[in-house]
């Protein structure tokens, strides 16, 4: 399965699209902590996980979203919000390790 980065993802489908994995089976494994002041006001950061994919989703306040995960994901996605993914080059989901980078921000959950 090809991994790819959609971006420019406008801040109200970037919302729509984590409540649409929720209602979809997939489990919230981490996210930027809400104890931190600028969450959902500069930054925001969720992973995803179902079966045996992740699904990363990063939020700023300058650049909007940025999601990477399966094409067929990523295609899902666009069918169910009847739009086309950008992508353009990603401000941080490019980096292999941003989870582990960011640790020190991230609160992680458990799996169920």
């Amino acid at each position: 399965m090809e991994i790819k980065i959609a971006t420019n993802i406008k801040t109200e489908t970037f919302y729509k699209i984590i409540k649409f994995l929720e209602e979809n089976s997939w489990v919230l494994t981490a996210e930027y902590d809400e104890e931190i002041y600028d969450k959902g006001i500069d930054f925001d950061l969720y992973q995803f996980e179902k079966d045996t994919e992740t699904i990363l989703l990063l939020w700023n306040n300058w650049f909007d979203g940025e999601i990477k995960a399966t094409t067929e994901t990523l295609d899902e996605i666009a069918k169910h919000f009847n739009f086309t993914l950008e992508y353009g080059i990603p401000e941080y989901l490019h980096k292999q390790n941003i989870i582990n980078d960011m640790k020190p921000l991230i609160k992680i959950k458990k799996k169920h």
